[in-house]
């Protein structure tokens, strides 16, 4: 679509680019996890109407940003989310350069500022990626803001690290990996395989190396599927493991279901949520976190939530010592988040920080009660999920083989 020229007017300020500094230590600061940042967005009426009311599109308006002492000109804003998208309380992607070329923000070319509409707590993505990131996964970075739009407060927002050049410079040395979004389009559990490249790409968006070839890029996730869903039993892991880092996918499930996330990759609805990596010079991929505010579900879910539904995981677990795996890294999880209360330490600070905030928010769909409410849920699970997944585990652990589901 046409890009439109910029039309707010404000004062000059020295725009923001990219340096020699490393990604994580540029940034740094934007994601404080001890202050509320505020950030104030100046949009043309008119465009701001169509925001609003196209809020549905992927359609992009420039906006000047305040954050602190910086100022960027001509920022490129849309409506983001899925469930969350609402003309009341915009959820937004910010592009920096999408109108100014190269235009940065403390090295960072995009943001997302998640209005926290799904969530009554406001916490539990920004303690499920704690948790992830701990656990040493690759996971975004979020600290809190308050939001202004021409001078009007719209509430508490999260800001999110997106997931992209830039999140890969710094948490796997270099962008020259190949990421790919999935897009949730229908129930879908890794099951079969699709030979059309173009049926493929709709699932597994391709986010870097774009000019390499769609048959090179994509060859490897088909590979990755063909594999998965072998009928060979006696050879299944020898023909998954070039292509599946499985025990950084089994560390991911346990967090998952350590978590009790209820739309991850063992979604209520197939699998969501998560980008697929794969470094440059490997066939070998890992699943990134990606939107986690359904976590914290259920203190006492299955440590094997749908897994059957998921074949990746269902035949992981068949296998012995990937079955150890995965239950030795649901103990550590437990282990750290319980260490020192450090999961609910995450959540109490996280509610101080943002009480003030949430409480002024004047946009957000719940009310002071059930704010605090589903703070205290949070508080609960953190108090009781970790003895609750040891028994489970030690359970299994001590179950006849063949009855340890």
């Amino acid at each position: 679509m046409a890009r439109r020229a910029g039309s707010a007017v404000l004062s000059a300020a020295a725009l923001v680019a990219g340096g020699a500094a490393s990604a994580e230590g540029q940034s740094a600061d934007l994601f404080d996890p001890t202050v509320v940042h505020e950030v104030r967005l100046y949009v043309n009426a008119r465009d701001l109407h169509d925001l609003r009311a196209r809020y549905q599109e992927n359609v992009y308006y420039p906006a000047d940003l305040h954050w602190g002492d910086v100022t960027l000109r001509n920022v490129g804003i849309r409506s983001r989310g899925r469930g969350s998208r609402t003309p009341v309380k915009l959820g937004l992607h910010l592009e920096f350069g999408y109108y100014a070329t190269g235009q940065r923000l403390r090295g960072l070319a995009a943001l997302d500022l998640d209005n926290l509409w799904q969530d009554p707590s406001m916490l539990r993505e920004y303690a499920a990626m704690a948790l992830f990131a701990r656990m040493g996964q690759r996971a975004p970075r979020e600290s809190f803001a308050r939001l202004f739009i021409n001078g009007a407060y719209q509430g508490v927002y999260a800001i999110v690290e997106p997931i992209d050049a830039a999140f890969l410079t710094r948490t796997a040395g270099g962008a020259d990996g190949y990421l790919f979004e999935y897009h949730w389009l229908d129930p879908y559990e890794l099951t079969g395989v699709d030979s059309d490249l173009d049926a493929v790409e709709a699932r597994f968006e391709r986010r870097t190396q774009r000019s390499v070839p769609r048959a090179s890029a994509y060859a490897p996730v088909v590979d990755m599927l063909r594999a998965i869903n072998a009928g060979d039993e006696e050879r299944w892991r020898a023909g998954v493991d070039p292509y599946v880092d499985l025990p950084q996918f089994l560390t991911h499930i346990a967090v998952e279901q350590f978590l009790s996330e209820h739309d991850g990759l063992t979604g209520y609805d197939g699998v969501n949520n998560f980008y697929l990596y794969r470094p440059a010079a490997s066939t070998r991929h890992q699943f990134l976190p990606w939107d986690r505010d359904h976590a914290f579900h259920d203190a006492r879910s299955s440590i094997f939530l749908r897994a059957e539904r998921n074949v990746l995981l269902r035949r992981a677990l068949a296998v012995d010592d990937l079955r150890a795996y995965y239950l030795a890294a649901l103990a550590r999880c437990a282990d750290v988040a319980s260490r020192e209360g450090w999961l609910e330490g995450v959540i109490a600070a996280g509610a101080a920080l943002i009480a003030d905030a949430a409480s002024e928010d004047p946009l957000k769909p719940y009310d002071a009660a059930a704010h605090a409410a589903a703070v205290q849920h949070l508080t609960d699970f953190a108090r009781s999920r970790p003895a609750w997944v040891r028994e489970a585990v030690a359970g299994v652990r001590a179950a006849p083989a063949g009855r340890r589901h």
